[in-house]
Formats: structure tokens, sequence, C-alpha cells
């Protein structure tokens, strides 16, 4: 299913790009900033988690909430001169909030990719001269520490420590899920 999940998210990126590369670049992560946030909210509804998707939204809304609230308060000039508004990314906390949700909820195995994605979409904003590198940074943080706070873990990994008579014995177990 991971591999099938990649495909359509770079079918996504590719299907409304134009001939130039740069515009390519920034029409991809302007459908992924969209589309992983949709992924993550409809993946809810077909596992029929409530609860999953009452924390989506927790996250989901007060990361964008905090993103512009300080993007109207810092008032920050884009790179392509552009007024107002660079101050943090919104692309990018859109991004990683769909992103992070998608790790938290599901583990590493859609989460890499996820995350990976999410990047690029980071990536697609300085290279279109959007944002500066700090813009993209605290953008991506805000949609993580949203995740962090508000969505629970799908499974947690676990570790013990048990001794028996005279031997000492580790069990490391890790659901990379």
């Amino acid at each position: 299913m991971s591999i099938r999940f990649i495909l359509i998210m770079l079918w996504l990126s590719q299907v409304f790009g134009s001939n130039e590369s740069i515009r390519n670049i920034e029409t991809a992560g302007d459908i992924l900033q969209i589309s992983l946030p949709v992924v993550a909210l409809g993946s809810t509804y077909l596992l029929d988690d409530d609860e999953g998707r009452s924390q989506f939204w927790s996250s989901y809304i007060s990361s964008i909430s905090i993103t512009y609230f300080l993007k109207l308060s810092i008032d920050k000039i884009r790179p392509n001169g552009d007024c107002c508004e660079s101050f943090p990314s919104g692309h990018t906390t859109a991004a990683f909030s769909g992103a992070m949700f998608i790790q938290r909820k599901y583990g590493y195995k859609y989460g890499i990719p996820s995350l990976l994605m999410s990047s690029f979409v980071g990536y697609s904003r300085i290279q279109a001269d959007k944002h500066y590198l700090e813009d993209v940074v605290v953008g991506a943080w805000i949609g993580v520490l949203g995740n962090l706070i508000f969505t629970d873990r799908y499974k947690s990994n676990s570790f013990s420590f048990y001794k028996y008579r005279d031997n000492f014995n580790f069990n490391l177990s890790l659901d990379l899920k």
C-alpha cells in the first residue's frame, strides 16, 4: 500500500505541471500541500477512526491558526519582493501537518514518504522565491508540533529489561509498521 500511496502522490504532483521546471516544482508543491492533509483526513474515514479525525482537526486547525496569526503579526516581505505574509510558510505548515499526522497515526512505513513529500513542499516554496529558509523551517515545525501535541501514536514502541537468576536479558521491540 505504501508504494501505491507514493505513486498516487507523485502522479498528483505532475498532473498539473507546465513545461518550465521551476513552475513544475512550484505546482507540485502546491498540489502536495493540499494532498497530504487530504490523504491524512481521508485515512480517518477509510479506517473509521473518529478519534483520529478529531485529532487531525485539532492539530491542523491549531497549526494553520498559529501560522496565519504569525503571518499577520510579523509582516515580512517575500524574497520575490511581494508584500507581506512571508513568515512562516503556510504551504509548509499544511504539508507537514498532514504528513506528521500520517507518521504519528500509521508509523514510519507511511510517515517517512509523507515527510519527504512535505519537505519537497518546503523546497518548492524556496525554489519559487516565495519564502526564505527560515519561513519554511518554522512552518514545518508548527505543523510537526501541532501533531506532537494533539495526535496519539497508533502503536507505541516498547522495550523491556528482565533478569533471571544468573542471566541478564534485554529485549527491544520496535514496531516500524
